[in-house]
């Protein structure tokens, strides 16, 4: 067994629950978070510009950008759960065909998605929440991120996954950080150097662009280079694709969920921007700044989940509940207690954080207000986002299903309605609906896990009294 392969098995097996927690998680966060920034700067600079159009153009075509990661999911999540599960179970053959499955897939799907994007975006736009006057700026961002970048854009993230899933959490993270601090560097010249002025929004979508092609190659690369080492379970030889097994069925069951989720929080903000955009440009604006700067939290908790879903899967494989579970509770107070940071920050700096984004006082109103609202929901979601991760590491796919649609889809889009126009809160009851549905999701969440974790007690202890009775 190489070295490379005996420190991963540490950190799955031998390693001290906030060591291996920690090592696995901190370079998933600092990706989530550079990642963070780097849409942070692309709203920033546009920002800079004054354009309330421009900076609702690029709040509506985030859902549809966010399709890609939920392609990324599909077969990126799927994979890495099963692939870490077929680890701990000593079973890297089997490993390898999931890899192939899961890779080839994911990027023909990216090339489906940038055609359909191509084909209906006459109407696509103004379906997402888009207007005569966002619509221009729209279609330059998507034309640019989505029907150029989508295959670089699904290639960068499903990588990272299945990279991630063999325990390599800091290439993984080194791989898509890059994409992220390249996406700085490009921004402001792109937007303000190489094009004229009246171009931002374009020199923003190309920067992307270019920054998550970089990222895919580097991972390219990466995986070309450990392809011969005999313990890897990496490839990029389609001879190494396989139906066999139940792959296909395996990788999609948990995958599913996980996909669905990105999109229910996709068709979540088309709703949320439909009913504010009868509010005007400028409501749109605030709340898609809000949830972007709510994102930094988001993101940072969903940097811990995704980081420790690998310890979780292997140790599941290996049928270590004991190991398993002190590392999903140290894992848990860890983002519970940056939630609850977040929440403080939030409420106390709303404004000046906004501003930051956008200097233009009705935004800045609506926006403040948005996420001093919206906020509530970051310490609930700590737990949903674990617990579902814990579902999609373990092969859960009825549990993490369920999650997925309440926090996305299921209770907050009729809450929006609900809230804002039952109890008349106008715009404010459309972002009240976030923590509520969180608020339901957790108890749930907390629920779900309980019956999961009594379930495998019971399931160890069976096995261990009947190997007990067989022994000599």
């Amino acid at each position: 067994m190489s070295a490379r392969s005996r420190d991963k098995t540490y950190i799955f097996e031998q390693a001290p629950i906030p060591k291996a927690v920690l090592a696995l998680a901190i370079p998933t966060v600092i990706t989530q978070v550079i990642n963070i920034i780097y849409n942070y700067a692309d709203t920033w600079y546009v920002g800079r510009t004054g354009n309330a159009a421009a900076v609702a153009a690029m709040s509506v075509c985030m859902p549809l950008f966010i399709i890609t990661g939920a392609i990324a999911n599909l077969f990126g999540a799927g994979g890495a759960s099963l692939i870490s599960r077929l680890l701990g179970q000593k079973n890297p053959e089997k490993a390898r065909h999931v890899f192939a499955f899961s890779f080839w897939f994911g990027l023909a799907a990216s090339v489906v998605y940038a055609l359909f994007i191509f084909i209906a975006r006459p109407w696509l736009i103004y379906a997402v929440g888009g207007d005569d006057n966002s619509y221009q700026f729209a279609y330059d961002y998507l034309f640019w991120v989505v029907i150029i970048g989508a295959l670089p854009s699904v290639g960068n993230n499903l990588c990272g996954h299945l990279v991630r899933s063999t325990g390599a959490s800091r290439e993984a993270g080194f791989g898509m950080s890059m994409g992220g601090v390249l996406n700085i560097i490009l921004d402001p010249l792109f937007m303000f150097v190489l094009l004229p002025k009246g171009n931002e929004v374009i020199g923003a979508a190309i920067a992307t662009m270019l920054s998550n092609t970089a990222s895919f190659l580097f991972f390219l690369i990466y995986l070309y280079r450990h392809r011969k080492d005999p313990h890897s379970v990496f490839t990029l030889n389609p001879r190494d694709f396989s139906l066999k097994g139940k792959i296909p069925s395996e990788v999609l069951a948990i995958g599913f969920p996980a996909a669905l989720q990105t999109t229910l929080a996709m068709v979540s903000n088309i709703f949320a921007n439909v009913y504010v955009s009868g509010y005007g440009t400028e409501a749109v604006s605030g709340l898609g700044v809000a949830k972007k700067v709510n994102l930094l939290a988001f993101n940072t908790m969903m940097g811990i989940t995704m980081g420790v879903t690998p310890l979780v899967g292997y140790n599941y494989g290996a049928k270590n509940y004991k190991r398993m579970k002190k590392s999903i509770l140290f894992a848990g107070a860890l983002s519970e207690m940056i939630g609850l940071s977040c929440l403080v920050l939030f409420q106390i700096f709303a404004e000046p954080l906004i501003r930051f984004f956008i200097d233009e006082p009705e935004s800045i109103r609506f926006g403040s207000a948005f996420l001093r609202v919206v906020c509530f929901a970051v310490p609930l979601c700590s737990v949903t986002f674990l617990f579902n991760a814990v579902f999609q590491a373990t092969g859960q796919r009825i549990k993490s299903l369920v999650l997925s649609c309440l926090r996305k889809g299921v209770l907050d889009i009729p809450l929006m309605g609900i809230l804002s126009l039952s109890f008349g809160l106008g715009a404010t009851g459309v972002v009240l609906a976030t923590p509520i549905a969180e608020l339901l999701s957790t108890g749930i969440a907390v629920t779900m896990f309980v019956l999961f974790m009594r379930k495998l007690e019971r399931e160890k202890t069976v096995e261990e009294n009947g190997l007990t009775r067989v022994s000599p």
